[in-house]
């Protein structure tokens, strides 16, 4: 049997071939994140170059006639070569200026690293398949570009990782939403590997043509070569396999149906490890009553230290995400009790997923998702029909049809596509069932399930949420809601890369470096990173008087933003270090009338208690560190108790892992519940002590919490976080926690 030539030389010529590439390029400069000089625009360009370059080589080296004279037609076709390298670089500059104002000096940087070197990797690997198989080279070359570009797959598929290092495309971190991206020194490193391999390959094939060595040597030579550099790639931290992730997770806590890596600065206490193995469990129970499945394989948790831990080792920073295929999780240590459940949910659910990664079928995001916020049920203390009807009240409205089409679940905010998608997938399971809802996970097919198509399935649930009851709040809406994608931000990955850079120079206390770079992006993204970067360096150099002079006068682009209600907080802070009394006040009662979320309310209270002994009390309290602070706050409550200050005191005794539980002790006869502050008050007293493994007094408060109660289902917190204190309690001396060291 033999393939047909491929004549793609034949028929594309040169000139067509850039024509192709001005038009790419165009269509690029239209769409979101790639319409810039950026990580974005570069990858595509590498891809669509490396395959224009090899396929020249092939045909100027059948053209030719001769295979001795790659130098001579690089040099014959160097001003060809100049338009590959210049037409998708000066489109993708002249846009940068024009459309979106971003700086392009990063931009530059990963053209420089991630494209422009494509173009000669693409033309030996050209030379490559005319050297090996010089009657159908052009069929060989396109068999190697799709190879190349899969590979990655490989990785993610077998590796705990979902980062990858290509030939081809460079880097690519795992994830969209993590916006921080720089050309790094292990971006570099590859590069300068890639080179090194390309240029052996280079070398082996004009061997060939010199015929010094067969074409089966040549090209079991360059497969050994690329298994080789494949096979060091973990070690020259291009990859991450188990081994390299369980050494820097090396403290392992064991349960019946979890093995738990964590860092060695994770818990310090036997009780705080325990808390850990008892909430996998717990986690793991309600999930199997819910999907009425049960786990037979134990899962493997690792829980990262830091995001830049994380991102090194696993490529996603702020995102924690599941490998159900492999029975994995990967969480952030800050998140973990947060996203815990979620993520459990992904890899239960291979039990009736589909396709190699055993997730929905279709790979479809929706449902994908909106199982797992269905089944999980809560949303920072809400269950997710009140979300979904407080985002439907404040008009973030979003077509369901739409959102399981395709991949528009990433086109919204992702609190919106969460929200609605997990919203819609619990009115099914709880009016149909959860087994429909299981069989649709592994066969998209509304029509064949519900026997209703998803218009009608739509119709019907809008019904239900127009008519479900919360007390609404818009301005809890804004917090949650009003945020912007990635795809609608201004220059991201820039803004997030110097952002950083602008944090470390702050940290290192070089402020007036850390000010200039903050100012620089604050004024190309309007990033509400930068502003309060802007701001903290003016307070760290004691000008309070020019912080609050520019947050006032920027204020108002962040009126519709979810970060309106933080930077009002910041106002009033500013406006107490300047003895802005009376505009500090404003700006506090500003934050409890439009009371976004109890934590600010919270914040604001503890303020106002403070300010009782006069504003230099508070201008002190701003000053003090963070156990001077617990001390303040525990003061706060030693003749009659503030329950606004013990949600602030508890937050900060878990943020600084400050054991305060005979404080609690001392004023548990004397905490009464009477309304939603004490409420909520004795919830996070609660969960602290489940934290540190204290049943009884857990519970105790837990109970508490309940005597207020509301007509809506504000209480939802509440009885969730009642319900697990009591699972810990009942199976306290039957669930088994025990912990090792890797390696021993």
């Amino acid at each position: 049997m033999s393939f047909p030539q491929v004549h793609f030389t034949k028929i594309i010529s040169t000139y067509i071939q850039i024509l192709i590439l001005l038009v790419i390029n165009i269509i690029l400069i239209n769409l979101p994140l790639a319409n810039s000089l950026g990580y974005e625009f570069s990858v595509i360009n590498s891809i669509v170059i490396f395959f224009i370059s090899g396929i020249l080589f092939i045909y100027q080296l059948k053209k030719k006639s001769s295979t001795n004279h790659i130098v001579e037609l690089i040099h014959q076709n160097k001003k060809y070569l100049t338009l590959l390298i210049f037409v998708p670089f000066l489109i993708g500059l002249f846009s940068t200026l024009i459309q979106t104002n971003c700086p392009f000096s990063d931009g530059i940087k990963f053209y420089a690293v991630i494209t422009i070197p494509t173009i000669f990797f693409g033309a030996v690997t050209g030379y490559f398949c005319y050297a090996v198989f010089p009657r159908k080279p052009s069929l060989f070359f396109i068999l190697i570009y799709i190879v190349l570009l899969l590979t990655p797959i490989i990785e993610i598929y077998f590796y705990p990782q979902i980062y990858f290092y290509n030939e081809i495309i460079g880097f690519f971190p795992g994830t969209i939403y993590d916006e921080g991206l720089s050309v790094d020194k292990y971006l570099i490193a590859f590069r300068i590997f890639n080179i090194i391999l390309f240029l052996s390959i280079f070398c082996l094939s004009k061997i060939k043509m010199e015929r010094k060595i067969s074409r089966l040597q040549l090209f079991v030579s360059v497969i050994i070569l690329f298994l080789g550099f494949t096979l060091l790639k973990p070690y020259l931290q291009f990859s991450t396999n188990y081994g390299s992730l369980k050494k820097n997770l090396n403290q392992i806590i064991s349960t019946e149906n979890f093995e738990i890596y964590h860092n060695q600065n994770f818990s310090k206490t036997k009780s705080e490890e325990k808390y850990l193995g008892f909430l996998h469990e717990y986690f793991l129970e309600e999930i199997e009553k819910t999907l009425d499945v049960k786990q037979r394989e134990k899962i493997n948790s690792y829980i990262f230290g830091t995001k830049e831990q994380k991102r090194k080792l696993f490529g996603s920073g702020n995102a924690d995400v599941a490998k159900p295929w492999l029975g994995d999780i990967y969480i952030n240590f800050e998140n973990f009790d947060k996203t815990l459940k979620h993520e459990l949910i992904h890899v239960i659910a291979k039990k009736f997923g589909v396709t190699i990664f055993k997730v929905a079928d279709k790979i479809n995001p929706s449902i994908i998702e909106g199982l797992a916020m269905a089944i999980e049920n809560n949303f920072d203390g809400n269950s997710i029909h009140s979300m979904a009807k407080r985002a439907y009240q404040a008009g973030y409205k979003y077509s369901i049809e739409k959102l399981f089409t395709g991949l528009n679940f990433f086109s919204q905010t992702s609190t919106i596509s969460y929200v609605y998608a997990g919203s819609f997938i619990k009115y099914l399971g709880d009016k149909y069932g959860i087994e429909k809802i299981k069989k649709l996970y592994g066969d998209i097919d509304f029509q064949k399930l519900f026997s209703k198509n998803i218009n009608s399935l739509a119709t019907e649930y809008e019904a239900f949420i127009k008519s479900y009851s919360i007390v609404f709040n818009k301005y809890q809406a804004q917090l949650y809601f009003g945020g912007s994608t990635i795809f609608k931000k201004y220059c991201p990955r820039m803004a997030a890369s110097d952002t950083k850079k602008g944090w470390n120079e702050f940290s290192n206390k070089n402020f007036a470096t850390a000010l200039k770079i903050f100012e620089k992006v604050y004024a190309y993204s309007g990033s509400y990173n930068a502003l309060v970067g802007i701001i903290n360096c003016y307070l760290s150099t004691k000008r309070s008087s020019e912080a609050l002079q520019i947050l006032n006068n920027e204020f108002k682009n962040f009126v519709k933003s979810p970060y309106y209600f933080a930077l009002e907080l910041l106002r009033g802070d500013i406006c107490i270090k300047s003895n802005n009394i009376s505009d500090a006040f404003t700006a506090y009662d500003s934050l409890i009338v439009q009371n976004p979320h109890i934590e600010y309310l919270n914040e604001v209270l503890t303020r106002k208690a403070i300010m009782i002994e006069g504003a230099d009390s508070l201008k002190k309290y701003f000053e003090k560190n963070p156990i001077q602070k617990i001390q303040k706050l525990i003061n706060l409550n030693i003749e009659e108790l503030n329950y606004s200050a013990i949600s602030v005191l508890i937050k900060l005794c878990e943020r600084e892992d400050v054991n305060i539980k005979d404080f609690i002790e001392s004023i548990k006869i004397k905490f009464k519940v009477s309304d939603y502050s004490s409420s909520y008050a004795a919830m996070v007293t609660s969960k602290y002590l489940l934290k540190k493994m204290d049943c009884n007094l857990a519970q105790f408060f837990a109970v508490l919490a309940l005597k207020y109660k509301q007509d809506d289902d504000s209480s939802f917190m509440f009885w969730e976080n009642l319900k697990m204190v009591n699972w810990f309690k009942n199976n306290s001396s039957d669930i088994k926690v025990g912990s090792s060291i890797y390696g021993f």
